[in-house]
């Protein structure tokens, strides 16, 4: 079971690096053209501005998931230091229990939105795609985070994560 568990993380690692990578990527060559067209040739691609701005939305929500992931996400941790081990445990499953409902509300009210936005047959204004598939990333980082947040909750219960934050880490700069 912790084998499977293990190679499903895994995956799902190598699903949100590939998608910041080609996001990045794509991206980077979108504008690369838009701007070697507007000022090379004083012409421009009216989709491609739109087509980048879907690109790093998705990477943004996308990058939610890769910060929880590497514990990268701002924390106000002032009772995690002061506290002994077993009682900063608890506080910190409290609060990855709250992101778990965070996601949670993500993920259905994200779902909710992609039916409401595809029934409505609503497209994108320059490239014409439906706006649903646009705001699919809602409920995915949704349920990328979810499963972020019980890989976390599992971590801190059984003790492979410590709940308490040493200051003098932070100070030296060592964790991540």
């Amino acid at each position: 079971m912790k084998r499977a568990a293990s190679k499903l993380l895994t995956y799902l690692d190598e699903i949100e690096n590939i998608i910041m990578v080609s996001g990045i990527s794509v991206a980077v060559i979108l504008v690369l053209i838009q701007v070697v067209l507007r000022y090379a040739f004083n012409l421009s691609i009216s989709w491609i501005e739109e087509a980048v701005r879907y690109i790093i939305v998705w990477m943004s929500f996308t990058g939610a998931s890769i910060g929880l992931r590497n514990k990268a996400h701002i924390t106000v941790d002032l009772l995690l230091t002061v506290l002994p081990e077993k009682p900063a445990r608890i506080v910190a499953i409290i609060g990855a229990l709250s992101g778990s409902v965070f996601s949670i509300v993500l993920i259905w009210y994200g779902l909710a939105l992609v039916q409401h936005v595809l029934a409505m047959g609503q497209l994108s204004s320059a490239m014409l795609v439906p706006m649903g598939w646009v705001y699919v990333i809602l409920p995915l980082s949704g349920l990328l985070m979810f499963i972020r947040f019980v890989q976390m909750i599992w971590a801190l219960w059984t003790g492979d994560r410590a709940g308490r934050v040493d200051v003098t880490e932070h100070a030296s700069g060592t964790t991540v």
